[in-house]
């Protein structure tokens, strides 16, 4: 039913019904009236969430996946500790994940995210151990999570945020703190579409 994929689809993008909001001006009240299926967004909005979620009106509405791909197999798995050095070649046989929630481009990628390694550091989005779907193509927007390069190649995951004066920073998701970052500093790997605690790799 609609309203559980739109519940799973924001899980699945690490977002707070407040995010999803903000995204559409509106209270976090009436996501959550969207999610329970007290009400139901209206066409407009059903794309715009499609946008916000790298998924299609036709997912939202009928559960079924956009058959732009039907020879679609997944995306290739590449480990947390290759991504720093990330060549891929058509040709190589990786192991596969496949996407539930998003349209990966041609060349998303999938990892499994360790985790932060900060003795502290609390559940903030996506949990450590899942499976991480990311978009290299896609361009990192507000509220989109992030996966990012320090020059001494340490990984790690981080959010896009709007400041009060309309600037657009990007603060450290798996961190105690939750820094700004120098975006000067760091090269970005990719827009993580989707998360998958017990997803498989085939």
């Amino acid at each position: 039913m609609l309203n559980e994929r739109l519940k799973n689809l924001r899980l699945a993008k690490g977002m707070t019904l407040q995010q999803v909001g903000d995204a559409f001006g509106i209270s976090k009240a009436s996501v959550s009236s969207w999610e329970s299926g007290k009400s139901h967004p209206d066409h407009k909005k059903l794309e715009k969430l499609a946008e916000l979620f790298c998924t299609s009106v036709q997912y939202l509405i009928a559960g079924m996946a956009d058959n732009a791909n039907p020879e679609n197999t997944g995306v290739p798995f590449l480990s947390w500790n290759s991504l720093s050095s990330r060549k891929v070649k058509p040709k190589e046989n990786f192991q596969r994940v496949t996407p539930l929630h998003s349209r990966p481009g041609k060349n998303s990628f999938a990892t499994r995210y360790p985790g932060s390694s900060e003795r502290n550091w609390q559940f903030n989005g996506v949990p450590a151990g899942s499976l991480l779907i990311v978009d290299p193509d896609l361009k990192a927007g507000p509220l989109d999570t992030v996966l990012v390069q320090f020059e001494d190649n340490t990984l790690r995951l981080a959010k896009f945020e709007q400041t009060p004066e309309n600037k657009k920073i990007l603060v450290a998701a798996d961190t105690t703190n939750f820094q700004p970052i120098q975006i000067a500093s760091i090269k970005i790997l990719g827009v993580a579409l989707e998360w998958q605690l017990s997803g498989k790799i085939n």
